[in-house]
């Protein structure tokens, strides 16, 4: 493991999804580099758990509503003394054939995936602008402009995160910088049905140019690179993590 240098020192971040996955990478990566950390997921217990290890601060939170993301941004910011930057990892994935998509399941996956970064940054947009140089990582997807069967709604939903970061990098600059990253196969739990199975583990890997699946880490270590100075001169665009599948 790569030594910490201390890259999000004095920096106050919001990360969502932070109980597990990429969420949870990010949140453990940021805090070894300096950040003070409020963390949101729905799964309270484990959020809330991760939080105390870290040192931060943990927040039950289904971001699907704005009521219980605007109470819990407002204690977030409270409790860090302000934002400088969010991370959005939280997110749902669906894939199923468009005429097996009910009315329910379309409304959940916008409601996460769309809705849901939409909340958290309409409630701290305020925390942000007090920041001296803040920032926005907003974890979108491949899928967002690269179509394939069965993901209709979940590309849909990942299409409008990548085109709320680049209106938003548009609008909030020079004082909020707005980027995506764009993963492809990563190893969490919403893809546990690809590499728990090692034939479509194996196949998955031979459609990538790196001949392998990407891991939590991978994604932490960009979503690091766009919340500190590294990425200064970045803003409404996008990393794209898939090991060299998309551009195949």
């Amino acid at each position: 493991m790569k030594p910490a240098e201390g890259k999000l020192e004095g920096r106050r971040i919001l990360v969502t999804g932070a109980a597990s996955g990429m969420g949870r990478a990010t949140a453990e990566l940021f805090a070894r580099e300096g950040a003070k950390l409020a963390l949101l997921d729905k799964n309270g217990p484990r959020v809330v758990q991760l939080s105390e290890q870290l040192q931060g601060f943990g927040f039950e939170c289904d971001i699907a509503s704005w009521q219980q993301v605007h109470h819990c941004v407002e204690r977030a910011v409270e409790a860090c003394g302000g934002l400088d930057g969010v991370v959005n990892a939280a997110g749902m994935y669906c894939n199923r054939p468009f005429d097996e998509i009910d009315v329910e399941c379309w409304s959940l996956v916008m409601a996460v995936n769309v809705n849901g970064p939409y909340h958290v940054l309409r409630a701290a947009l305020a925390a942000l602008r007090a920041a001296p140089a803040a920032t926005i990582v907003n974890i979108a997807s491949v899928s967002g402009y690269l179509p394939m069967p069965g993901t209709s709604v979940y590309s849909a939903s990942k299409a409008a995160v990548i085109m709320l970061t680049k209106s938003l990098g548009c609008e909030l600059g020079p004082q909020i910088r707005v980027n995506a990253i764009c993963p492809g196969v990563i190893r969490t739990e919403m893809t546990r049905h690809i590499w728990e199975d090692p034939e479509r583990a194996r196949s998955t890997a031979a459609r990538v140019a790196l001949k392998k699946i990407g891991s939590p880490e991978d994604v932490a270590r960009a979503a690091l690179y766009l919340s500190c100075e590294d990425s200064s001169f970045a803003t409404g665009t996008e990393i794209v993590l898939d090991g060299g599948f998309s551009w195949r």
